[in-house]
């Protein structure tokens, strides 16, 4: 589950193409549409997690450890240049603006921006709606 909504979504896809995952940057090993969903996945879900430890031992408990195997297995042979090098966390970090967000929380912010909404109104019931009601006070007065 995420808190993000589909505009704050389309960000972080278009945060990820612009610093890292542009086409320019991939490569079988080090960065690769594996690395890309996988850093994806870690701002969506640990978002929270990732803002308030500063450290790199946040990671996805459920990630399926043989999805980049191939690449692993691969780049051990490779020399392996720190530039091209997917840090998975740190990446997450940069597309979600950790920096500029101390003190500040995903699901805080989500919460106060849903207890914002004036929730007195009572909402119209369509025709349909009310038909369906009247059937199922008539059924339950019988």
């Amino acid at each position: 589950q995420t808190f993000f909504n589909q505009k704050e979504v389309n960000a972080l896809i278009q945060k990820l193409r612009d610093s890292k995952f542009g086409g320019d940057n991939y490569h079988l090993a080090h960065r690769n549409c594996n690395h890309f969903s996988e850093t994806f996945a870690t701002a969506l879900i640990l978002g929270n997690e990732l803002l308030d430890d500063g450290t790199d031992n946040v990671r996805l408990e459920k990630w399926p450890k043989w999805v980049n195997r191939l690449a692993k297995t691969t780049s051990s042979g490779m020399s392996r240049d720190s530039e091209m090098a997917c840090d998975v966390v740190a990446e997450a970090r940069l597309a979600l603006e950790c920096d500029k967000k101390v003190g500040w929380g995903i699901t805080s912010a989500v919460k106060k921006s849903q207890s914002s909404v004036d929730r007195s109104k009572k909402k119209e019931l369509t025709a349909k709606q009310k038909e369906v009601l009247a059937k199922l006070k008539s059924k339950s007065t019988k």
